[in-house]
């Protein structure tokens, strides 16, 4: 958990883990760093609760933005603690502080300003819309009809042009941000192994259509983010093709990792992507040229098609002196450039201010796996790590993550939660009311069925009517509400622990203005009451259940 970082220059937010139904309240004493004594005094504000803690926050103020500071722990046993620097001791005026020296102008944690705001659409450009029809794959194997399973090699053949098309479509349905897997040059239907970072795969299109792309999105309020493939190349990119050829007389033989004098296959002497994936060989950023030719490319589209954001495949995988270079040349390229990284697990190393904005927060699925799927937690337990995933990260950081249910790296959402429609729903006011960006894999919105890689990417389904599907409509009117309430785009989120324990997970957002809005999903297998006097934004119930809320609904309100 981060106990201390900057808000702003002169402002910093403690938080502090106090092992759970200990502690009545908590002060802060604090002051500047260079004074004898610690002048101000704070009460910290109960946060919330993990299964092991309960977690008190503050935010303080010094003006010259240094920092020194001792808790004052009133137990409910009637006894008083002091805790600084040391540990626990008894004295706040003799014990030793804790410090935060300064907080510099350079390492205050800034994200996009319209991250807050967005809500992402993750499209696998080969399954969206094929557009034109005459394209051929890069093997003599015709397309696969697009109705088709999809398999491994398959190509459906959909296009940069395709998308462009359904730009109409995602802006009604409300989306704000595109995230496209790769688009560059590769033989494989998911492109993960890169031939030509330069270079667009020309069954997507051209560079002019990712202009356009770009271009038309922009027009309406639609950002582009595109996946940056920067662990490993493919084994035809031109680098590895001239280590193979040369071997270590190659200049490029150190942008891999090889052991011998040559490149071989069998058995394989070199570190790939995962396991041995021998067309996919890792690159070195230990050199100088490596990281140069990359912080390039990454550049290059930046200047060249106007995108918004880069997703960082294996984010986890490359060094962190890396990407905090990357961090810097992209964002003196392009301020408000979103980086997001893909980070399966605790991501805080990465997530500090240094490296990416946010990252794709696969823990929040997790989470929601182990209740409505495995069935192996309780809502109390529901609870109490939702509230250990929010306290984990920086408040900037959970901003600018991608929070997601479904992805080209899952089994389907109704898949998953084998085709139960209300779990779907209920997850949905989960997803769009939590703080980050909600993301939705095509196709979800319509309720689209597949297992994982590759069933999950299949052709999107659009002579289903998209737009008249019950999941498409709840999608667009959560949207909506995110677009109208402060509330549900801020850092303010409150959880009723005691609601938990009766199998109901409710949580307040509240504005910055103070206005708040409660959100109640109701896992408990019977009826509950909930404020007659309220207002009602959104349910996953019918109409007519006004004064109930049934078991296995969520409703978004107000109270009156």
């Amino acid at each position: 958990m981060p106990d201390a970082y900057a808000v702003s220059p002169d402002t910093l937010r403690i938080r502090l883990s106090v092992p759970r139904g200990q502690a009545g309240t908590v002060w802060i004493h604090y002051g500047d760093r260079y004074a004898r004594q610690r002048p101000l005094a704070m009460m910290m504000s109960h946060q919330g609760m993990t299964a092991s803690f309960d977690v008190f926050q503050a935010d303080i103020s010094v003006a010259t933005g240094r920092f020194q500071y001792l808790f004052e722990i009133q137990l409910f046993t009637g006894e008083t603690m002091v805790y600084g620097e040391d540990g626990v001791g008894r004295s706040l005026s003799t014990d030793r502080p804790f410090q935060f020296a300064a907080i510099l102008h350079r390492d205050l944690y800034s994200v996009p300003s319209w991250s807050t705001t967005a809500v992402c659409y993750e499209i696998f450009p080969d399954r969206f819309l094929r557009y034109p029809t005459d394209l051929k794959p890069p093997s003599p194997s015709p397309l696969a009809a697009w109705d088709s399973t999809p398999t491994s090699s398959s190509f459906f053949g959909g296009t940069l042009a395709g998308i462009i098309q359904k730009l109409p479509y995602l802006a009604e349905l409300g989306i704000s941000l595109i995230y496209l897997t790769p688009i560059f040059a590769s033989r494989s239907n998911h492109r993960y192994d890169t031939d030509d970072y330069y270079r667009i795969d020309p069954m997507l299109g051209t560079p002019e259509d990712l202009k356009k792309l770009v271009r038309e999105a922009h027009q309406r309020g639609i950002r582009v983010m595109l996946d940056a493939v920067f662990n490993h190349s493919s084994s035809r990119f031109f680098a590895f093709q001239d280590v193979v050829a040369k071997g270590k007389r190659s200049p490029y033989w150190d942008w891999y990792f090889i052991k011998g004098s040559e490149v071989s296959t069998k058995p394989l002497n070199y570190q790939t992507f995962a396991n041995g994936i021998a067309n996919m060989p890792k690159l070195n950023f230990a050199n100088p040229a490596v990281e140069a030719y990359f912080l390039e490319v990454a550049r290059h589209w930046i200047r060249e098609a106007g995108i918004d954001g880069w997703r960082l495949d294996v984010a986890n995988e490359v060094d962190h002196r890396f990407w905090r270079t990357f961090r810097e040349a992209i964002k003196q390229e392009f301020p408000e450039c979103l980086i997001v990284g893909e980070v399966w697990h605790d991501p805080l190393p990465w997530v500090q201010g240094d490296q990416f904005d946010g990252v794709m927060n696969y823990r929040l699925r997790n989470i929601v796996d182990d209740f409505f799927v495995q069935k192996k937690i309780s809502v109390t337990e529901l609870a109490s790590r939702l509230d250990d995933l929010r306290f984990s990260l920086p408040s900037p950081a959970l901003s600018a993550g991608l929070n997601l249910v479904g992805s080209h790296d899952t089994e389907r959402v109704l898949t998953w939660l084998h085709e139960d429609e209300e779990a779907y729903l209920a997850t949905l006011v989960l997803l769009f009311s939590w703080q980050g960006i909600p993301m939705i894999y095509y196709g979800d919105e319509i309720g689209m069925l597949g297992g994982t890689d590759p069933l999950c990417r299949g052709g999107m389904q659009w002579d289903r009517n998209p737009g008249k599907s019950p999941i498409f409509r709840a999608i667009q009117a959560l949207i909506g509400l995110r677009a109208q309430y402060g509330a549900l785009r801020g850092e303010k989120l409150t959880i009723d622990h005691a609601l938990a324990s009766q199998h109901i997970l409710q949580y307040r957002r509240q504005d910055q203005d103070g206005s708040e809005l409660v959100i109640t999903i109701n896992l408990s297998p019977s009826p509950i009451s909930l404020p007659a006097s309220r207002s009602t934004l959104f349910s996953t119930a019918a109409s007519g259940f006004r004064e109930k809320l049934p078991p296995r609904h969520a409703e978004i309100w107000i109270a009156q």
